[in-house]
Parts: structure tokens; C-alpha cells; sequence
């Protein structure tokens, strides 16, 4: 990858911030990747031993606990939460934001 040429493209116009951006959201989705496997490989083998009647899993109390963690006390999303710790306090948030939706599209 040349560097040189990659700065002086889209991210080169976006400035610190939505280099910053680009990294997080590239992170970010290589993260959620990385979760939503982890979660798939979890239900998996907790179902095996469900299906052979080996143990009884309450799937009610598991829909309404992930729903608390999802939706917190005050309404705000899991999501919002962490996007707004992401981008607390930022002095470039609009190319920060740019850099990370496109990053995001990149991961």
C-alpha cells in the first residue's frame, strides 16, 4: 500500500480527524465482525447440548436480558453509547465522522 498516495485522496481531504475516523470505523467493523462471530460459535454450542436434551436453556430470560443490554435504563442504544464514547470531546468530529463512515465501508 502506498501511503503517499492514499493521503492524498479522499482521506488527504479529510484531514487528522477523518484519518482517525477511517481507522475506528475500519476497527470498529472488524470488531463486529469478530463479535458476531463469537456469538454465533457461543449459540452453537450451547445448542448442541440443548438438542440433546443434555440441558434446558430459559431462551425467554435470554431474549430479555440481551434486550437490557442493548436498550439501556434510559432508552439509549448500545450503539449510541458507544458511539458516543467514541467521538466525546472531539474538535474534528465532521471528519471524524466522514473518516468513519468510510472506514466502516472499507472494513
Amino acid at each position: 500500500m502506498d501511503i503517499p498516495s492514499l493521503l492524498s485522496g479522499p482521506f488527504g481531504e479529510l484531514g487528522f480527524g477523518g484519518i482517525a475516523g477511517a481507522i475506528v470505523g475500519y476497527t470498529a467493523k472488524k470488531m463486529t465482525k469478530l463479535v458476531a462471530l463469537a456469538l454465533g460459535a457461543a449459540f452453537i454450542l450451547v445448542q448442541l447440548p440443548v438438542y440433546a436434551d443434555v440441558i434446558s436453556v430459559n431462551w425467554k430470560l435470554v431474549q430479555e436480558t440481551a434486550h437490557d443490554v442493548w436498550i439501556g435504563h434510559q432508552g439509549a442504544t448500545l450503539a449510541g453509547r458507544a458511539w458516543n464514547i467514541i467521538s466525546g470531546h472531539l474538535p474534528f468530529g465532521g471528519g471524524f465522522v466522514a473518516g468513519f463512515a468510510v472506514g466502516f465501508k472499507l472494513g
